[in-house]
């Protein structure tokens, strides 16, 4: 993929759409083939930080920690301590409510039995468990309002049970080079991280939230 292919594919997504009231987001679609995702190493399970945030509006992040974090309340959209997790086991108004209010959760290291314990069978259809691999999973000295700003920017390519990967890259507010650059930015970690590279890419369409598909 070249930048000025991708702009001229943007402006056409762009063309083709009707205006929404509201921001919509590029979402870049891949077709995969040739692969087996029952083996390992045919797997898909990438993070890649964008040069723009991934949403229109900044993505709402919750913490679960104890009280040796320091700085947290100022940082994340909400704190929610380890012993408040425990008392939520159980309570599905309470799980309900905060599994579905949050777009992304971070985890302090050593309490994350305990959330895989209470929140994991809900988070885990939703795709929202913490990954450790995008910096998810934290200690007391994790530098929190780097990874906070970090995670606004960050998308994570994980191949599941079938062979089609979508990923937002970003919303239709910004720049066609800007939008272009998080694009080829995904799309060379994607070729990267699979086992025959292109030869595992059936094709690769882009749309925004309410418009058609074009291929790039």
């Amino acid at each position: 993929m070249k930048i000025n292919e991708i702009v001229t594919k943007i402006k056409e997504v762009r063309e083709l759409s009707v205006k929404r009231k509201f921001d919509q987001t590029f979402d870049l679609v891949f077709n995969l083939q040739n692969l087996d995702l029952k083996k390992p190493e045919h797997k898909v399970d990438v993070g890649i930080v964008l040069k723009t945030n991934v949403k229109p509006k900044k993505h709402k992040i919750c913490v679960i920690i104890d009280h040796t974090v320091q700085g947290a309340e100022g940082v994340f959209d909400h704190v929610l301590f380890n012993d408040e997790l425990a008392a939520m086991k159980g309570n599905m108004e309470k799980i309900r409510k905060i599994t579905h209010k949050f777009d992304k959760f971070v985890v302090q290291a050593n309490h994350m039995p305990l959330f895989a314990q209470v929140l994991g069978r809900y988070l885990g259809p939703m795709g929202k468990m913490p990954s450790p691999k995008l910096g998810m999973v934290i200690t007391p000295k994790t530098p929190l309002p780097a990874l906070y700003e970090k995670l606004q920017k960050t998308v994570h390519l994980q191949t599941k049970k079938n062979l089609v990967l979508q990923v937002s890259v970003g919303s239709e507010k910004e720049s066609d080079e800007a939008i272009a650059e998080n694009i080829l930015a995904v799309y060379d970690q994607l070729i990267h991280a699979l086992p025959a590279q292109k030869n595992n890419l059936k094709n690769s369409k882009l749309k925004l939230t309410m418009s058609k598909l074009v291929v790039l």
